[in-house]
């Protein structure tokens, strides 16, 4: 019927009549050739009409063997040829595409190629021709002004042509607009011997402007390409070229989701390939996201469904969005904005989906397992069918059509040029497709979590039903005060730059609730995100940089939501903020070295402050990065521990020389001539090198023996200092304080001097230290001062715990002792409880005091040393020296996230469930799989604890019956 119909038609005649002109003898063509043509007048009368004006396009392509494709280095050389045989070049350039378009659509009518290999087609045409054009007006610009030159080098400089949308993507259709984007390198000059010099912005703009203008410059033959350029920073609003550095600038501050969509398919087409190269460098981490999680999820999907929504919104009736294939539901934008949405999520982790048209970058989705094969077929061949349809609708008459056909004879038309019987078979079809591209759409934009809830939050200032409900579903305890929060966190303490907030909280706020949701402590986190955000005066400025980085919202609410102490700390240096966002921060451990560069630093930075400011700056950085380290699972508890025992040997140490500065007002000549002699002792946790966070500092001093001067015997003057030097610890300052210090386990406790001549600790501990005391004296380790002292303690307690065996009465009083700590403070579950943190650490305790003499090894001050000492000195089974050290470090992993949420010393589990909730999230923070439910919780502290009793009584037993043999 196709041939019947365009043998009468004036176009077939009038094409006839121009070939058999050109010399084609109408005579010899074969039935074959003759339906090709009788096909193409009556597929595209738009077409064959300028092949009846220019019949030398048509003779190349009659002939039976199928129109084979040339590739773009063969369409450029043509072109070329093109050119240097005209005179008019612009017109060369008209002949071409003209004659190209033909050889393509006769191509797409005879099914010499798959869809996709004619998209790419013409989009190689569009791109040799843009080419071309660059060179012409190229030319004819540097004549007027002469070259380019950057400002800075000096060099010569150019522009770059980003090809966008189905260009960059290669699937242009036959009647496609082009969208471009113009983008040069730097600054400067034009430098020419006589012409005059012109800015680099006015040159580039001239060229981007006579690029446009000849590419859409309506002739005679038409046009070649309508010129879209809207896609650049800005928009209409914006320059029509733009340097690097203001695309980046723009990307970075104010770029948006659609933007980013948009950049998806930027590809650099003509100029300048290096500066090509150098734009995908700067747009790539702002299209492509290294951090998805739920909250990137919903953010991409939601923002293409409004845009999604925006075209069908354009559709008036029903039957429009049925019947228009490309806008319409199911139709190719359902498709394109599908795989637009996992090239947006996924393109920075799977990079051969990145930079690809539709049909190839499916086909990656599904080789990258991103993509079902019961998604991946429908989609894949729905989009072939549309873009077919497509292109058959705009061959027609060269016009930009995507609504089926309503009369007979387009319906007629579109059913043949598809090889389908009739309209009815192919609107089954197409229905079908559509159906299955909108189910697909549906379930992965349409999913009820994607919803957006912050507008309904900040709509308004009222707190209402809506609003109670998403906080509800949030977790908050207290939706109301959650409300008032996020409101306060939506206002800028400068009014200039409350629209810039409002826009960067809202962006941020999605992500902000699905982390603080997800945190140990809804509640506490926002309470103690407000109070960091409002720290900030320029808080758009926080918030931006939580925008651009992602993995740091979470970070910081995992921080806020597990510990105010830790808050607290950036509060009182808001420049830690800067260091939380630094790459491999927490990689990076608390050592003595690193702690020394800070101070250096500091100092530095600030040299009007004193020196104990100096050092709560070095120790809230570094107690600082040590938390969060251990509160992501960066670090265990007992590196922690260690840590925090350097940061407390490195402050101890450097605050000698301001104590002794204070003292040395009133006595230069003794502070001159001994205060070099006094030494620092660490007990306890300080001592074994196990800090936790909020403990005190167990101190003892010593010195040597007594001397005196006329003002002042060292008695007197090292009381002073040692009272000094706990002031200078425990002063509070807006910085906070740098220790507790407890003095208590001194010779003689609270009733004697704070500190003790060698002779005075060495005859007590000889003479009067109760069996407790030199439990404790296990512990006692050098820290900073006179080193003479570290070794008289070494030999003390060589002397006093070394040199024999415990007797069985000294078992017994570690026994009494226990019970005695047991009774008082059953509470402490963690710590004093049966099967606690005393009950391994008087394990450790005993096996010094027991076998210290016999094995060397075991002389540590260690807790979990002594375990593995003592293990392998054959005086504790593997089995029990296992338990013991897996139980130990899980109860003080769980005592420290008690301890780290307020820096306050506690041992006991909470008793009411809501805080069992928190504490167990606290402890699964670290977690990635396997998170425990507050029953299991509980049940794996007793299972530790009833682990180390049950070793804990047999251990004793059995030295109980060594010490009676």
């Amino acid at each position: 019927m196709a041939n019947s119909t365009a043998e009468s038609s004036p176009q077939y005649e009038n094409l006839a009549a121009a070939l058999q002109t050109a010399g084609l003898n109408w005579e010899a063509l074969t039935p074959v050739v003759i339906e090709q043509i009788q096909n193409f007048v009556f597929f595209s009368p738009r077409l064959a009409a300028i092949g009846g004006v220019h019949p030398e396009y048509i003779l190349p392509l009659l002939q039976e063997a199928p129109i084979k494709r040339i590739d773009r280095n063969e369409m450029k050389q043509q072109l070329q040829s093109f050119m240097e045989n005209e005179d008019d070049k612009e017109a060369a350039i008209r002949k071409f595409h003209r004659q190209e378009i033909i050889r393509i659509a006769w191509r797409d009518l005879g099914d010499c190629g798959e869809i996709q290999e004619i998209t790419e087609e013409i989009s190689d045409l569009a791109e040799t021709v843009v080419q071309a054009v660059f060179s012409i007006v190229w030319d004819s610009l540097t004549k007027k002004y002469g070259e380019p030159h950057s400002e800075e080098e000096g060099s010569p400089a150019s522009l770059c042509v980003v090809g966008m949308g189905k260009l960059g993507g290669r699937e242009l259709n036959f009647s496609s607009d082009i969208d471009l984007m113009f983008v040069y390198r730097s600054e400067g000059k034009t430098k020419s011997a006589s012409a005059p010099s012109v800015s680099n912005r006015t040159f580039f703009t001239q060229l981007a402007q006579g690029i446009c203008d000849m590419l859409g410059k309506m002739t005679p033959e038409g046009f070649l390409y309508r010129v879209d350029a809207r896609l650049r920073p800005e928009g209409d609003r914006g320059a029509l070229a733009v340097s690097l550095a203001a695309v980046e600038a723009y990307y970075h501050n104010y770029g948006q989701n659609w933007e980013r969509q948009a950049l998806l398919k930027a590809r650099a087409i003509a100029g300048d390939a290096d500066i090509g190269r150098q734009f995908m460098s700067v747009i790539t981490p702002f299209t492509y996201r290294k951090y998805v999680d739920e909250v990137e999820i919903a953010d991409v999907l939601l923002s293409i469904d409004r845009m999604r929504n925006k075209y069908l919104s354009q559709l008036a009736s029903p039957e429009e969005k049925a019947n228009d294939f490309k806008n319409g539901y199911g139709g190719i934008r359902d498709i394109e904005f599908f795989v637009q949405a996992v090239q947006m999520l996924y393109g920075g982790q799977y990079p051969e989906i990145k930079l690809a048209g539709t049909l190839l970058s499916l086909k990656r989705m599904h080789e990258s397992h991103l993509l079902h094969s019961k998604d991946f077929g429908p989609l894949d061949a729905a989009y072939r069918f549309l873009r077919r349809i497509e292109h058959r609708m705009q061959m027609v008459g060269d016009r930009q059509i995507y609504e089926l056909p309503k009369d007979e004879e387009g319906r007629r038309r579109l059913a043949e040029s598809m090889g389908i019987n009739t309209f009815e078979d192919l609107k089954k079809q197409y229905d079908r497709y559509r159906a299955g591209v909108r189910r697909i759409y549906e379930g992965v934009f349409k999913r009820e979590e994607w919803r957006d809830p912050s507008e309904i939050i900040l709509e308004s200032g009222k707190f209402d039903e809506r609003s109670e409900k998403i906080l509800r579903d949030c977790e908050f305890e207290n939706p109301k005060k959650a409300h008032t929060f996020l409101h306060a966190l939506n206002q800028s303490p400068d009014a200039h730059l409350q629209p810039k907030t409002t826009r960067l909280f809202k962006a941020l706020l999605p992500r902000l609730l699905l982390c603080l949701k997800n945190s140990p402590d809804t509640d506490l986190a926002l309470s103690n995100f407000e109070k960091l955000a409002s720290s900030f005066k320029a808080r758009s400025a926080l918030y931006q940089t939580l925008c651009d980085q992602p993995a740091l919202v979470d970070l910081l609410v995992s921080v806020v939501s597990c510990s105010s102490f830790l808050t607290s700390l950036v509060l009182r240096d808001p420049s830690l903020m800067e260091a939380i966002g630094r790459d491999g921060v927490f990689e990076e451990i608390v050592s003595k070295e690193s702690l020394a560069n800070h101070l250096r630093i500091i100092a530095k930075t600030y040299p009007a402050k004193n020196r104990r400011e100096h050092l709560l700056f070095v120790q809230n950085a570094a107690m600082l990065r040590s938390g969060i380290r251990f509160l992501l699972g960066f670090t265990d508890v007992e590196r922690m521990g260690v840590e925090l025992a350097d940061i407390a040997d490195f402050v101890l140490e450097h605050s000698l020389t301001p104590v002794n500065e204070t003292l040395a007002c009133r006595f230069p000549d003794f502070v001159r001539a001994h205060s070099h002699e006094i030494a620092v002792v660490g007990f306890g946790k300080l001592g074994g090198r196990e800090f936790n966070v909020a403990s005190d500092c167990d101190l003892v001093f010593i010195y040597p023996e007594t001397v005196s001067s006329e003002k002042i015997s060292s008695t007197e003057f090292f009381q002073r200092w040692a009272a000094e030097y706990g002031r200078f610890l425990e002063s509070k300052t807006y910085m906070g304080f740098l220790y507790h210090a407890d003095m208590r386990l001194r010779p003689f406790g609270n009733s004697s001097p704070m500190a003790s001549s060698q002779d005075a600790f060495a005859k007590y501990y000889r003479t009067q230290a109760l069996f407790w005391e030199k439990m404790a004296l296990t512990r006692a380790r050098f820290i900073c001062g006179n080193p003479q002292i570290a070794d008289f303690l070494d030999r003390i307690k060589n002397e006093i715990l070394f040199s024999r065996s415990c007797v069985k009465e000294e078992i017994e009083a570690i026994l009494s002792m226990r019970q005695k700590i047991e009774k008082e403070k059953s509470k402490e579950t963690l710590k004093a409880g049966p099967g606690g943190l005393v009950d391994v650490e008087f394990i450790a305790q005993a096996l010094v005091l027991h076998y210290g003499h016999s094995h060397p090894s075991l002389r540590t001050t260690s807790t979990l040393e002594a375990l593995r000492q003592a293990q392998e000195a054959g005086r504790l089974s593997r089995s029990d020296a296992a338990h013991l050290i897996a139980s130990y470090l899980f109860l003080r992993e769980v005592e420290n996230r008690l301890r780290i949420v307020n820096n306050v010393s506690l041992d006991s589990l909470p008793q009411e469930r809501h805080e069992l909730e928190k504490l167990t999230r606290r402890y699964a923070l670290r977690l990635d799989a396997h998170k425990p439910t507050p029953d299991i919780f509980l049940g794996m502290i007793s299972l530790h604890t009833h682990r180390v009793r049950e070793i804990f009584d047999q251990f004793f037993h059995r030295l109980l019956e060594e010490a009676s043999a």
